[in-house]
């Protein structure tokens, strides 16, 4: 004779509480029938998944890039408007940094030496292409926007959208920082700064082709990149996700949306207006806090049996 299958206590408090507050017992019968239910199908999927997939790393994608400036005719400094048959010279790309998750080094590409950055693009573009989730400061307004125009006048296909997260727009939906420049942040809260450069002079230099100026940029954009990471890290349990992670990982709509990560606790239960209750999780692992639907919920009280 198999054992008898053992719930957790929650559970059944859960199915008491439900019960209480319920005056349906026939919608309450069939609630209680579908989570005792095993559903062998879901099983065996999710195995597949796990097995194939239980390995897998996120491929979150850090990056910054720095851009030459337009050339053109004006005839006074000041404020003025500058029509568009007056650039001379178009802005280029000059430097692209990048560092995945869990890598340790950071990665540059950089236009030729003759200001072509056709190739460097190209090349970026497949990496965009292989990531889960595209973190940059100001990223979906300037970066992505600056790689795309380039594309587009260089003859590049590019994708028209990309999973990202933008710190900037994070940090001024969610807190009231004095600024939100990327190196303010990292100086409030407390993971570093940005290098020290000689403003536009450092560009002039790398203009005209000094290589040594080069790589002064390579390594203050490259110091972006650490920067953003470690920033993003501390505002991570405080904001949304943008990606899912856990499921892309294989695993369950209850497990960390950030690290997919299953060290998962209840915090507190909250109800909507419209009466539907909100479970709000914890992931002990990088802190990440996340609500889940009260289905999600009874599936994670019931995830070892």
């Amino acid at each position: 004779m198999p054992a008898k299958r053992k719930y957790p206590a929650e559970l059944y408090e859960y199915i008491r509480v439900r019960q209480e507050s319920c005056n349906n017992k026939t919608k309450i019968a069939r609630e209680i029938k579908d989570i005792f239910k095993l559903d062998e199908e879901v099983e065996t999927l999710r195995n597949i998944v796990r097995k194939n997939y239980g390995q897998k790393k996120i491929k979150r994608l850090y990056f910054d890039i720095e851009t030459s400036y337009c050339v053109g005719w004006f005839w006074r400094t000041g404020k003025q408007w500058v029509n568009h048959n007056q650039v001379i010279e178009d802005k280029k790309i000059i430097c692209i940094s990048y560092k995945w998750q869990y890598e340790d080094s950071v990665h540059t590409l950089t236009w030729s030496k003759d200001k072509d950055d056709k190739k460097m693009i190209e090349k970026f573009i497949r990496i965009l292409g292989e990531a889960d989730e595209i973190i940059a400061h100001n990223g979906d307004r300037f970066d992505i926007k600056e790689i795309r125009t380039r594309a587009i006048q260089t003859g590049l296909l590019m994708f028209p959208k990309y999973r990202t997260l933008d710190t900037l727009k994070k940090a001024r939906k969610y807190f009231s920082f004095h600024s939100n420049k990327l190196d303010y942040l990292g100086e409030v809260l407390k993971v570093g700064r940005k290098l020290d450069h000689e403003g536009i002079e450092l560009w002039k230099k790398v203009y005209a082709g000094d290589e040594d100026a080069l790589n002064r940029m390579v390594q203050y954009c490259e110091q972006d990149v650490i920067l953003l990471e470690d920033v993003f890290n501390v505002l991570s349990p405080y904001i949304d996700h943008n990606t899912n992670h856990a499921i892309q990982l294989g695993g369950h709509k209850y497990d960390c949306p950030n690290c997919g990560g299953g060290d998962v606790e209840l915090c507190h239960t909250d109800t909507t207006p419209m009466g539907y209750i909100k479970r709000h999780m914890k992931c002990n692992d990088c802190k990440k806090q996340y609500h889940v639907s009260n289905k999600t919920y009874t599936s994670f009280l019931t995830r070892n049996f």
